[in-house]
């Protein structure tokens, strides 16, 4: 793949070099299934003393959103600056319908030959990092994972082996633009059966911030762009990790515990104690925080802090059992920017997504990204400086699985179809797969009894993974009832005002009320639809 360097960087770094000053550089934290209960700064139920100054001292997007709802797309976005449906890899291409209706889920990869924010900033002079969860696919061009020969996690010979899968995850990610890659997680760290196996399915906060630190120590020198996913608050259960031997980590048993890059794990437990919070779940929350504080210590110990931008994002919601979905509980995020003086504090409510963190990073270093690189997002600088941009978008597209939906003004519209090449096969074949599904799921979860039963239809749901629903599906969307969005769930259209009703209990498409305001939104969606890839029912013929 050839280099882009654009003709503009020359005259760049002449004129940064000859007025004395550096080019900016951007950390983006990426945190992972946060609920709105962990932002002390939002509801105040959790101990958040650093993100809540992010919020306070520079711009909070209360209209944030993550434009896919699950890990992989988001990342895809938040790292191509475009949407998860114009994914070109094989296994994302394998799983559109006859029909051509694109399914954005968990089969995303970016392709060697594609564009990613960091490798463009790559191109362009600056120095590029990458730590936590990576989960945006893994090639085998290095090789594949060795199993592990035990599960003692101090065994030489185990140790030998995640060491190993280590750097192959190291090696695949450095090869989509980062020049160094460190504390990483190939997807959650439940996913790699040789973790589960040896007891290092942990959070290795400790781990993955000593990573951090050590990248922007290393280039404190240059311009360069730190990439920090980090595996917080997703499963395993956070507060569980706080109590386990802290030095467990995908690269085994550490020697000695890391010390002096977090506050010990115990104390993370009695500030937020001392703070009011008695849920554990939410005590962790604390401990993401902390990750924050360590970074942006580093940076002011550098004297970089007035130099740095920090956009803080999470790559989707989980309240109201939402996640997988378009409605607000999975798709709608917090999003900040931090970076005094050029950051105007205060709240913005204008609709913004991770879509726009490529083109923000763009703008604010001054990087013209490559022709072919399509951008569906755009900059949110103007806006964080408080401008007044009288064009920025007044609608706003999501995506995942078999829904599509557009978010305008106070109101969302929501499209679920299901193929008619899915409903093909004869109802007895598509529920004896359900219910044989269904009794697994049952043998291996015995809790799910009490509420998860045989639907009789065999119906898809919103990510059409399998007839009746396979177990993430059933487990993110519908398994802590009550969901209040469940009433409306099989509807294949959907109208919420989101001003009154954000909680998208009652569907307005279903009141001839609102008739006019359901054929405008279903144009506003079909217009969106245009620009995108595949095909999608009536709206997309």
């Amino acid at each position: 793949m050839a280099r882009f360097v654009p003709w503009t960087l020359a005259l760049l770094l002449a004129a940064t070099a000859a007025a004395g000053t550096r080019r900016p550089n951007v950390v983006v934290f990426y945190t992972d299934d946060q609920k709105m209960d962990s932002f002390g700064f939002i509801r105040g139920k959790a101990h958040t003393p650093n993100i809540d100054r992010l919020a306070r001292e520079g711009a909070y997007f209360s209209r944030a959103y993550a434009t896919s709802s699950v890990c992989s797309p988001s990342r895809y976005s938040c790292l191509t600056g475009q949407y998860a449906s114009r994914c070109t890899a094989t296994e994302f291409a394998e799983s559109t319908s006859a029909e051509g209706v694109t399914k954005v889920l968990w089969n995303m990869g970016i392709g060697d030959d594609e564009w990613t924010f960091p490798k463009v900033m790559q191109a362009n002079g600056y120095r590029t990092g990458m730590v936590g969860k990576w989960h945006v696919g893994l090639g085998s061009r290095y090789g594949r994972h060795r199993q592990v020969p035990g599960s003692d996690p101090s065994d030489p010979a185990t140790k030998e082996v995640l060491r190993y899968n280590q750097g192959l995850n190291c090696r695949y990610i450095a090869d989509k633009g980062f020049d160094y890659v460190g504390g990483a997680y190939a997807g959650n760290p439940d996913d790699d059966k040789n973790l589960v196996k040896t007891g290092c399915n942990v959070h290795a906060v400790e781990w993955q911030t000593k990573h951090a630190l050590e990248f922007i120590e290393r280039y404190k020198d240059e311009p360069f762009v730190l990439y920090y996913a980090s595996t917080l608050l997703h499963s395993p259960p956070p507060n569980e990790s706080l109590k386990v031997d802290p030095r467990l980590s995908p690269l085994g048993l550490l020697d000695e515990p890391i010390v002096g890059v977090l506050p010990p794990r115990e104390d993370v437990v009695r500030r937020a104690v001392a703070a009011g919070v008695d849920d554990p779940k939410l005590q962790a929350a604390t401990w993401l925080d902390d990750v924050v504080g360590a970074v942006q210590r580093k940076l002011a110990d550098l004297g970089l802090a007035d130099d740095t931008l920090i956009v803080f994002f999470n790559d989707n919601g989980t309240d109201d059992s939402g996640k997988g979905s378009c409605y607000q509980g999975g798709a709608h995020v917090p999003m900040m920017l931090y970076l005094p003086g050029v950051v105007k504090p205060g709240e913005r409510t204008e609709l913004v997504a991770n879509i726009d963190i490529a083109p923000t990073i763009f703008d604010l270093c001054g990087v013209v990204p490559p022709k072919e690189m399509h951008l569906d997002g755009a900059s949110l600088l103007p806006l964080a400086r408080g401008e007044q941009v009288a064009d920025w978008r007044d609608a706003l597209y999501l995506e995942i699985g078999l829904t599509r939906a557009v978010v305008s003004g106070d109101y969302k519209y929501l499209a679920f179809r299901v193929p008619p090449s899915y409903l093909e096969r004869p109802l007895e074949e598509r529920l004896a797969e359900h219910k044989a599904a269904m009794e697994k799921i049952y043998q291996r979860n015995p809790w799910t009894k009490k509420s998860w039963t045989i639907d009789s239809e065999a119906r898809y749901l919103q990510m059409g993974m399998a007839p009746g629903g396979d177990f993430m599906e059933r487990l993110q969307i519908m398994g802590w009832p009550p969901a209040p969005f469940l009433e409306n769930y099989f509807d294949p259209d959907q109208l919420y005002d989101l001003k009154r009703d954000p909680r998208e209990t009652t569907n307005l498409a279903k009141n001839p009320e609102y008739a006019a305001k359901l054929d405008q939104m279903k144009g506003r969606l079909a217009g969106l639809l245009s620009d995108l890839p595949g095909t999608f029912a009536e709206l997309k013929p």
